[in-house]
């Protein structure tokens, strides 16, 4: 029954995590300076992170789901701008600040997973 109810919690916490990260994204990490907007993503896939080690904590999922609906939808969550904009329509202006935010936050999910030991129990 954990698994079930892992399973239906890490979905909302998808659909809530998207919206707000393309909140997040459209409305501070995109205008903001570069310094607040790489401390933004940092706290985000931190965030994501013990989010996601906190449930798998609560509800001792086996291992297929912990990976495919722990894990894997977490680092899904991780990158607030996933799906935001077409790549091609991003100027040129703006592509390392991009880059940023769609790779940052998911190096900041992966080390937070990793101190907090979910990965290895």
């Amino acid at each position: 029954m954990n698994n079930v109810l892992f399973i239906f919690v890490a979905l909302v916490f998808m659909y809530i995590g998207r919206f707000l990260g393309w909140s997040f994204s459209k409305r501070i990490l995109y205008p903001y300076p570069a310094v607040l907007s790489l401390v933004g993503v940092v706290i985000w896939g931190a965030g994501v992170g013990w989010s996601m080690s906190s449930l798998i904590a609560w509800q001792h999922p086996n291992v297929i789901v912990k990976w495919v609906f722990g894990f894997a939808l977490a680092a899904y969550v991780a990158i607030p701008n996933f799906g935001l904009f077409h790549e091609s329509t991003i100027p040129d202006r703006v592509q390392i600040r991009h880059a940023m935010i769609s790779t940052v936050p998911l190096i900041a999910y992966i080390v937070t997973e990793f101190a907090t030991r979910s990965m290895r129990a």
